[in-house]
């Protein structure tokens, strides 16, 4: 069965889209997000000040090597969801989730990667180069490799991806599920904003703009169901040439 159109859903994501931007665009809303971005990042940045462990930990989190285990945890996440279904649903639920991680890894290349990094390239210093007395874990930790600076913060690769898995994985898995994932989410966007690598801004509106943009078009449309199913069909043939 096809989803119809939600354009209802779709033209309230959209409008809520714009508003985001308008809020980061607009010089006089702009100036409350730049309060907003200062004061978030002092107050986590401070946390790190003259605490060894907890500049570890979020080092560690920061690391290149991280992304690996927190990939793996969203894999949990879905393959929780798969393992409850009804075993009915189950070739639907992994087509969902090839669907997920095929459409996320295009938006994370051709968005984030080809076109914010490198054809618009967006000039906006990240945190750590403009406020002052910040904590620089590259300094405080020489010997592990860590993103505390970015020229180009907006917008933030690791939070799209997070935002993409929790949004996508609430709208799919229920709000049992959601919870859970949104403060998984919400963790996976703190290495970069403690460190000063992105405003709360580029998180927000940037990848959240993403994140909204895409998953509307995919779920509010029939894309998402049309691909999946396509997926289980594909799934359905392997199988009867198997047996």
């Amino acid at each position: 069965m096809i989803t119809p159109y939600k354009l209802k859903s779709l033209l309230l994501l959209q409008t809520l889209l714009a508003l985001l931007l308008a809020s980061l665009l607009w010089p006089k809303a702009a100036i409350y997000w730049q309060k907003l971005d200062i004061a978030f990042f002092k107050l986590i940045n401070q946390s790190l000040r003259d605490r060894y462990h907890w500049q570890v930990f979020w080092a560690c989190a920061n690391h290149k090597y991280a992304d690996w285990l927190e990939d793996l945890c969203i894999l949990i996440f879905f393959t929780i969801w798969i393992q409850k279904s009804p075993s009915s649903l189950r070739k639907m639920r992994i087509a969902q989730l090839l669907f997920c991680v095929l459409y996320i890894a295009c938006i994370l290349f051709f968005v984030n990667r080809m076109l914010f990094r490198d054809l618009i390239s967006l000039p906006r210093p990240s945190p750590s180069l403009v406020v002052e007395n910040s904590v620089m874990l590259s300094q405080e930790i020489p010997w592990m490799k860590i993103k505390d600076v970015s020229k180009t913060s907006f917008p933030g690769d690791h939070a799209t991806t997070a935002l993409l898995f929790a949004a996508s994985f609430s709208y799919l898995a229920g709000w049992h599920f959601a919870i859970a994932a949104w403060i998984y989410a919400a963790f996976l966007c703190m290495p970069r904003l403690i460190t000063g690598a992105h405003w709360l801004s580029d998180v927000v509106v940037g990848s959240g703009g993403i994140a909204l943009f895409f998953l509307s078009i995919a779920f509010c449309t029939p894309l998402a169901n049309k691909i999946s199913a396509c997926l289980v069909r594909i799934f359905n043939k392997k199988q009867t040439v198997n047996n």
